[in-house]
C-alpha cells in the first residue's frame, strides 16, 4: 500500500469516527432499518406493523439465544477477572512493555489477536481488547506516541480470521454426523459429513488465512508509521491489579472464604469434570459451555479463595455490561429477519443470479452482506445454510468451497459490523466510531484477500 492509499485510508477511518453514532446508537439504527423493511415485507399496513412487533420480539426473547447472551457475557466476566489477578496482570505488564513503540504496539497487538482468534474466536476477543490496552496504557506511560483506535482495531482484528479457524460455526457443524441431511432434508446426495480436513486444515484454507493476517500486519505497519498519534491525544487508565483480601477480615464462619482450600477444590473439581468430558476430544469439544468451566475453573485456582474470587468478580462486571445491554437487540433484529423470511429471500434472489463458476463468489459476497444484519456465524449458517448447500448440489460446485467461501463472507464483515466489537469497546474504552474508521480499512484488505482466493480458486 502506498503512502497515497494509507491516507486515504486515515481520512476515511476519521470520516466514520466523525459521523458514526455509538455502539447503542447504531444498534437502534439498525433496528429501525430492519423493522422497515420487514414491515413492508409483511404487506406495509397496521396489522403488519403488528406482526413485525410480534417477530422482533420473538428474537429479543429466543431462549437459546438469551443462553448465548449469558454465555458471552461468562467469558468475558471470567477472562477478565483472570487478567486482573496478581500473577497474570504481572505477566500481560511485562509483555505489553515488548513493543518499543506505537508500531509495534499495533503490529504484536494484531499478531496475538488473530492467531488466538484462529485457535478460538472468544480467547482472541477477549486477549485481544486486553492486550491493546495495557499495550497503550505501557506506551503512554513511558512517553511515547501511539494511535489508540488503531491498536484497538489490531485488538479486534482476529474476529477476521476467526471464522476460518479452529472455531468457526459452519465447518465445524457440518463436520457433524448427519446435520447436512438434517439441513436440506431427503436430499441423499449429500454426504453424511464434510470433515475439518477439507475445510478448517484444507491446504488452501491455512494459506488464505496466513496470507491475511500478513497483509494485516503490514497494513497496521504502515497505518501506524503515517499516523503515529492518531488525530488526537488518548490517555489510557491502566487496569487495576486486585488485591487479595487478608484473612483478619473475616468474621466468624466467613474464615471459610479466606481459606484456600475451597477455591482449590471447586477449582480441581471443575478439571476433573473437563477431563471427563474430553475423554473423545474434538474440535468440537470446545463450546462457550467448556471454555466458561475453564475460564471458571482457572480464576479459583490462581485466586486461591473464594473470596479474593469473588471481589475480582465483583469488578469484572461491567465488562459484560455492552453485552447484557445490547444482544438483544441484535437479536431481535434476527428475529425480524428470519421469521419474515426476508433473508432467505434476499440469498435465493442472490444465488439465482450466479452459475457454476460464480457460486463461491455469490456466496461470499452474499454471507458478507447477511453479516451486517446477522452478526451470529451460528444464527446465519441456520438461515442460509440450507439454501447454499442445495444450491451447490444443483450447481456441482464443491460443498467444501461453498462453506468456505461463506466463512469467509462472515468473518470479513465483522470489521464493520459493531456487534462482536461491544466487549473490546468496554475494555479498550474506545468509541465504535474510532474503532470502525480503521477496522473498515482492515476489512479492505481482507476483501482483497478473500476475493481473489476465490478467484483463484484455491
Amino acid at each position: 500500500m502506498s503512502n497515497r492509499q494509507s491516507a486515504k485510508s486515515l481520512r476515511l477511518a476519521l470520516v466514520f469516527e466523525r459521523f458514526l453514532p455509538g455502539q447503542f446508537g447504531i444498534a437502534f439504527l439498525i433496528t429501525l432499518l430492519v423493522m422497515l423493511l420487514v414491515w413492508g415485507k409483511n404487506g406495509g399496513d397496521s396489522g403488519a406493523f403488528a406482526t413485525t412487533l410480534v417477530q422482533w420480539q420473538r428474537g429479543f426473547w429466543d431462549s437459546n439465544l438469551m443462553v448465548f447472551t449469558l454465555q458471552m457475557a461468562l467469558i468475558l466476566i471470567f477472562g477478565y477477572a483472570i487478567a486482573i489477578s496478581p500473577g497474570v496482570f504481572g505477566l500481560l505488564d511485562r509483555l505489553a512493555r515488548i513493543p518499543a513503540n506505537g508500531v509495534e504496539g499495533a503490529v504484536i497487538t494484531g499478531l496475538i489477536s488473530m492467531i488466538l482468534a484462529w485457535l478460538n474466536w472468544g480467547l482472541g476477543l477477549v486477549a485481544g481488547a486486553i492486550y491493546a490496552r495495557m499495550v497503550a496504557y505501557a506506551l503512554g506511560r513511558e512517553g511515547k506516541p501511539f494511535n489508540y483506535p488503531l491498536i484497538g482495531a489490531a485488538g479486534y482484528s482476529g474476529m477476521m480470521i476467526w471464522h476460518s479457524g479452529l472455531s468457526g460455526s459452519a465447518t465445524l457443524k457440518v463436520a457433524e454426523e448427519g446435520h447436512l441431511k438434517a439441513l436440506i432434508g431427503e436430499l441423499q446426495q449429500v454426504p453424511d459429513v464434510l470433515p475439518v480436513s477439507d475445510t478448517i486444515f484444507s491446504f488452501s484454507n491455512v494459506m488464505l488465512s496466513v496470507v491475511v493476517l500478513l497483509v494485516v500486519l503490514v497494513l497496521l505497519r504502515i497505518l501506524a508509521k503515517i499516523s503515529p498519534s492518531g488525530d488526537k491525544p488518548y490517555e489510557v487508565s491502566p487496569m487495576e491489579m486486585i488485591k487479595i483480601p487478608d484473612k483478619s477480615m473475616a468474621v466468624g464462619a466467613e474464615i471459610l472464604e479466606f481459606r484456600k482450600w475451597p477455591a482449590l477444590v471447586m477449582g480441581f473439581l471443575l478439571l476433573v469434570y473437563l477431563m471427563l468430558q474430553s475423554g473423545s476430544l474434538s474440535l468440537d469439544f470446545f463450546t462457550p459451555n467448556v471454555v466458561i468451566t475453564l475460564l471458571l475453573a482457572v480464576g479459583l485456582l490462581i485466586y486461591g479463595s473464594l473470596r479474593a474470587y469473588m471481589l475480582a468478580i465483583d469488578r469484572s462486571v461491567q465488562s459484560a455490561s455492552g453485552v447484557l445491554l445490547l444482544f438483544p437487540f441484535y437479536f431481535g433484529i434476527i428475529g425480524m429477519l428470519r421469521y419474515s423470511g426476508l433473508t432467505s429471500d434476499i440469498t435465493h434472489w442472490i444465488v439465482a443470479q450466479s452459475g457454476q463458476s460464480t457460486f463461491p463468489m455469490v456466496v461470499f459476497v452474499s454471507s458478507a452482506l447477511v453479516n451486517l444484519l446477522i452478526p451470529s456465524g451460528g444464527g446465519q449458517w441456520a438461515v442460509q445454510g440450507p439454501i447454499l448447500v442445495e444450491a451447490s448440489l444443483k450447481l456441482g460446485v464443491p460443498l467444501e468451497k461453498v462453506v468456505l467461501a461463506f466463512a469467509y463472507g462472515d468473518q470479513l464483515t465483522n470489521m464493520l459490523q459493531p456487534f462482536w466489537a461491544i466487549p473490546l469497546l468496554y475494555i479498550t474504552r474506545l468509541k465504535a466510531a474510532e474503532l470502525i474508521g480503521y477496522t473498515s480499512v482492515i476489512m479492505l484488505s481482507g476483501l482483497i484477500v478473500f476475493s481473489l482466493g476465490i478467484l483463484l480458486r484455491l
